[in-house]
Formats: structure tokens, C-alpha cells, sequence
């Protein structure tokens, strides 16, 4: 995947080397389920929320990895564009943990977590 993270707020960009596979994301359902007395039941149906999970940033060095987390760290809204993968693409916000992690197969590369959740598209 070719990536860029932009923050909605002037602080940056960055473009990891790629999004890691497996890219997995999820959508809340939020209808509401009511038991009714005669065992029955009664749906009030509302629509699910965007889609929220979390996404693994490959960089080739700790300093840009440490930016990317700082980036991250800053409060505001941001945009992801895969030029690859145009379904990816998505404004968000941070939602959980920002993680930083040394990526075990190479000892040199760097992997930064993002928990987000999709704003309105």
C-alpha cells in the first residue's frame, strides 16, 4: 500500500512504508433489541458507526516512527489516502492506544499502532 497520514490541523504528514496486513477493520452495529413480554421481540434500527479498529504503520527508522506517534499524539482529525487501496482511505481520530514496537523480523524497521475510529464519510 502507498500511504500518507495528513493532520487536519497544520502539525504534518507522514508516509510509512506501508500499512501491514492484515488490514482489518470493524463496524458497531447499534440496533436496539427489546424483549417484549409474550417473548417476542421489538427492533429499533439504527445504523451503524463507521468503521474503527486498528492499523500497524511500517517506517525504516526509529525517528520516523517516534514522529509518526508524535503526530499522532497531537489533537486533531486526520486524513488517510492509499493511493493502492482507495477502500482504506478514511478521516479519522485516534480512539485507544498509539503503540510503538521494534519490528522482530528485521531488528531495524519499526512498527507504530494506531487505534482510530472513521468519521462520518
Amino acid at each position: 500500500m502507498t500511504a500518507t497520514i495528513s493532520a487536519a490541523n497544520g502539525a504534518g504528514s507522514t508516509v510509512p512504508l506501508t500499512i501491514l496486513s492484515p488490514w482489518e477493520t470493524q463496524y458497531e452495529a447499534r440496533n436496539v433489541i427489546h424483549d417484549l413480554i409474550g417473548g417476542d421481540v421489538a427492533v429499533s434500527l439504527v445504523a451503524p458507526r463507521p468503521r474503527n479498529g486498528s492499523m500497524d504503520l511500517l517506517y525504516a527508522t526509529e525517528s520516523d516512527a517516534f514522529a509518526a506517534i508524535a503526530l499522532h499524539r497531537e489533537e486533531t482529525t486526520f486524513t488517510l489516502t492509499d493511493t493502492d487501496r482507495p477502500s482504506v482511505s478514511m478521516s479519522y481520530v485516534t480512539d485507544g492506544n498509539l503503540g510503538i514496537r521494534l519490528d522482530e523480523s528485521t531488528l531495524s524497521a519499526w512498527i507504530v499502532s494506531v487505534g482510530y475510529q472513521e468519521l462520518t464519510p
